[in-house]
């Protein structure tokens, strides 16, 4: 079913590999609740029935154990770096993805080039390579400019186990020795793809360069000791959210959001000093707005604007919008907090996880073996 499908993908090593909160709430907790995965938009999608994500577990046995009183989920075998690697000996780097061809402004064209977004999915990816083996993860590559993302034409294909990575190198990547033959060509919506191999992650590079488990353990204590986590306290400001809904998952970004909105509340179009801050993530149907303080008129005025569709965002009509009281205005701030903490210890984990690597590194380069 689509909500096993969704577990399985949850709380596989490619997604664990990139999802920071996930991997810090099992180290802090040992599980996934329910409540907090009926937050996850692609399972609520399916259903937020708490019996069939039960249910859906169940089918999963080997990997996810679930404790129906409590209410929680576990991996069988917990994620660790160590043992579970980067991810690269399993994944192929995929290059010359199709990109669509769009008409842009002249500055458009000079800044980003005619070549906009990408011409294929993620799924249509995946399809692609599923003959080879079951694919864990794709991985869109995008490059930065001036704080604006566009697409370098590459993705990553992550298989879930050795066989379909062998079974795809065998065909795809050129013969040792040999710079460009191969047995098989793979096209998509017109063009050839090319393929290499991705390199792993410096600590990885040399297995002599691995701890033991106890010692990395030991050491993974000392760094929670070195950066204590201490959670975040926000203040509601009352009045100062509009929440959004029915935004095109295609076309819509903060920067459109933003675009829109920042006339009619008089407040300038610079991220730094507007004191307006869009909560929205993209390729999502809703999102927040929030002023660092209330401008109830201005306020007023957009909401109206925005529901008779005389404001557009990104060409297109919004859903409704309306601003936040009350018990709906409340959730939103508690949301608000726990999306700092998360993020607060997402970048401590990272920071444990740097030192960790720079262990491994540093230990590879000294060239010697530890004693027994």
């Amino acid at each position: 079913s689509a909500l096993v499908e969704r577990l399985h993908f949850f709380f596989s090593n490619a997604n664990l590999r990139q999802d920071k909160w996930m991997r810090n709430e099992m180290k802090e907790n040992g599980c996934i609740t329910l409540d907090q995965l009926l937050k996850f938009q692609t399972i609520k999608s399916i259903s937020t029935d708490k019996k069939l994500i039960v249910e859906a577990a169940a089918e999963l046995k080997d990997e996810i154990t679930c404790d129906a009183e409590k209410e929680e989920l576990r991996r069988v075998v917990p994620f660790d770096w160590e043992t579970m690697g980067d991810g690269s000996h399993l994944s192929l780097c995929c290059k010359n993805v199709p990109l669509t061809e769009e008409e842009k402004s002249e500055g458009e064209k000079a800044f980003y080039g005619t070549k906009h977004e990408y011409a294929v999915t993620r799924d249509e990816l995946k399809a692609l390579f599923e003959p080879y083996g079951k694919v864990g993860i794709v991985k869109l590559r995008f490059g930065r400019k001036e704080g604006k993302a566009y697409p370098l034409g590459m993705a990553i294909i992550e298989f879930e186990n050795e066989e379909g990575m062998a079974k795809a190198s065998a065909e795809l990547l050129p013969k040792e020795g040999e710079e460009s033959t191969t047995t098989k060509t793979l096209e998509i919506k017109g063009n050839k793809l090319t393929f290499e191999k991705v390199k792993p992650m410096k600590c990885f590079q040399n297995k002599s360069a691995k701890r033991s488990r106890e010692d990395d353990n030991k050491k993974q204590e000392e760094d929670e000791e070195e950066i204590k986590f201490e959670p975040v306290k926000v203040e509601m400001v009352k009045g100062c959210v509009i929440a959004l809904t029915g935004l095109s998952d295609e076309t819509c970004d903060r920067e459109s959001i933003r675009e829109a909105v920042s006339d009619i509340l008089k407040v300038t179009k610079d991220i730094k000093t507007s004191g307006l801050y869009v909560d929205y993530t993209r390729g999502a149907t809703s999102g927040n707005l929030r002023l660092t303080e209330s401008k109830p008129e201005e306020m007023k005025e957009l909401v109206a604007k925005l529901n008779d569709g005389t404001v557009l965002i990104a060409n297109t009509k919004v859903g409704s919008a309306k601003m936040l009281e009350g018990e709906e205005e409340i959730a939103y701030w508690k949301g608000f907090e726990e999306f700092l903490n998360n993020r607060k210890r997402a970048d401590l984990e990272e920071k444990r996880q740097k030192k960790k690597q720079k262990r491994f590194s540093h230990k590879g380069r000294g060239g010697g073996r530890r004693r027994q």
